[in-house]
């Protein structure tokens, strides 16, 4: 699923704050970011991503309010540095995580 062309794409919302997502070649969006001031703090993030995706520790499985399966990747000082689309199965959801662990240490920056 993850190759060379998965990708970061940082941008600026609506709300002129900065977020990135992680998107396979696929052009599925497996990781998201909660919004930062200024753009330079996301790209810090991205680099905390790569960092942490590869430390099976570092994912921690939820339930929404649909009971739909999801993940957050948390650094080791328990902040949410991504959090993960919405899975139909825990099964679905593990598979999303397996496909950060592969593209995050690869993925370029747009």
């Amino acid at each position: 699923m993850a190759s060379s062309t998965s990708r970061f794409e940082v941008f600026a919302g609506k709300n002129e704050k900065f977020y990135f997502r992680l998107k396979v070649q696929s052009g599925e969006i497996i990781l998201s970011s909660q919004a930062y001031a200024l753009r330079s703090s996301a790209r810090r993030a991205i680099q905390s991503i790569r960092d942490h995706a590869s430390d099976a520790a570092c994912y921690v499985a939820k339930k929404n309010k649909a009971g739909k399966s999801y993940f957050n990747l948390v650094a080791r000082n328990s902040k949410v540095i991504g959090t993960s689309q919405s899975y139909a199965s825990p099964q679905g959801m593990k598979k999303g995580i397996e496909a950060v662990k592969r593209a995050a240490a690869k993925a370029g920056i747009e």
